[in-house]
């Protein structure tokens, strides 16, 4: 049988056809879309990081927002006090004031023997004595709040600031991610055009060659002297019968019953090595350019002529000797 191992023993010598543009096509086509599916796994961390950080800075944001609204509160909680205990204070001393009146008795339940304005400048002095102290401590507690929840609103002002810096970086990573998306869809559609057009290409490669090789085998068979065209063709299709054309070496008429008992169309069990000669398709493929019958290539030996295979045969034998097949026939 002709094995593979002719194929790099021979390549030196054989011409090898430009790779298709179809080919090229498909190839770029799916390291772009490898590419694309790289760039958009990259944008879908990025975006997770913004989402981190923005969850971040909003927590921040509404702790501050706490802290301001307890500081607040805590500036109307002073204000309230004070307030109720100057009335509390105004209201004790009116109180005392009027059980206490000196036209009355001639002297005040709670200020004693004393006179009407003694007794006046006492009840004013009660009156507003401790409010001024009370209300300056009040202004400088109301102060310190008023500093503390100015320094809050700022840092806020900061926080909100840097997570809608972050919610405008998290969108932008979104919105590229639909565009990678997007790119990504086209360059798979134009994958699967591009691969359908290649398998279409080799078909009708394949479909051009049977036809060039029915074509050759009906000029062969018209050729021949005295021979009609059914006759011929019945000759070629018989197991075990040769075209002749050209003549076989004695080494490869040996080969042919070997292999084969002559069976142009004959197959192995396993479907590697195929026609008279039993060539696998590699094989048959370097020898169909080194015949100088490129129309021959990927077509299954044992579908072209028996005259084809001969030419193969003898093109092969020119080539590289006995080597290719390992059969009795070898005289070493």
């Amino acid at each position: 049988m002709v094995g593979l191992g002719l194929v790099t023993m021979i390549t030196a010598t054989v011409f090898v056809s430009p790779r298709p543009v179809a080919a090229d096509q498909v190839s770029n086509l799916k390291t772009e879309a490898t590419q694309i599916s790289r760039d958009l796994v990259l944008e879908q961390l990025q975006i997770g990081t913004y989402q981190q950080k923005y969850d971040v800075d909003l927590a921040k944001v509404q702790q501050d927002e706490a802290e301001i609204g307890s500081s607040q509160k805590q500036i109307q909680a002073d204000t309230n006090q004070v307030s109720r205990d100057r009335k509390q204070l105004q209201s004790e001393v009116v109180s005392a004031y009027v059980n206490g009146d000196p036209e009355v008795s001639g002297t005040g339940a709670l200020f004693g023997n004393l006179t009407e304005s003694a007794t006046r400048a006492m009840y004013e002095e009660v009156v507003t004595g401790d409010i001024p102290i009370t209300i300056d401590s009040l202004h400088t507690d109301e102060n310190g709040l008023r500093a503390e929840r100015a320094t809050l609103v700022q840092q806020e002002a900061r926080d909100q600031a840097t997570t809608d810096q972050e919610a405008t970086l998290a969108n932008e990573a979104r919105q590229t991610e639909v565009q990678l998306a997007s790119k990504q869809s086209e360059i798979t559609g134009n994958l699967a055009v591009a691969v359908a057009q290649q398998q279409a290409a080799q078909t009708a490669a394949a479909t051009a060659a049977v036809r060039a090789a029915e074509a050759k085998a009906a000029a062969a068979a018209s050729r021949g002297s005295g021979t009609s065209a059914a006759s011929t063709a019945a000759q070629a299709s018989a197991p075990g019968t040769s075209s002749g054309d050209p003549a076989l070496p004695p080494f490869l008429r040996c080969v042919l019953q070997a292999e084969s008992g002559g069976n142009y169309q004959d197959v192995s069990p396993g479907g590697t090595y195929m026609g008279g000669f039993q060539f696998s398709q590699a094989t048959w493929n370097e020898a169909a350019e080194l015949a100088g019958m490129p129309q021959l290539v990927n077509v299954p030996p044992n579908e072209a002529t028996p005259a084809e295979q001969d030419d193969l045969a003898i093109a092969l034998y020119d080539a590289d000797g006995e080597q290719p097949w390992d059969d009795a026939c070898r005289t070493s």
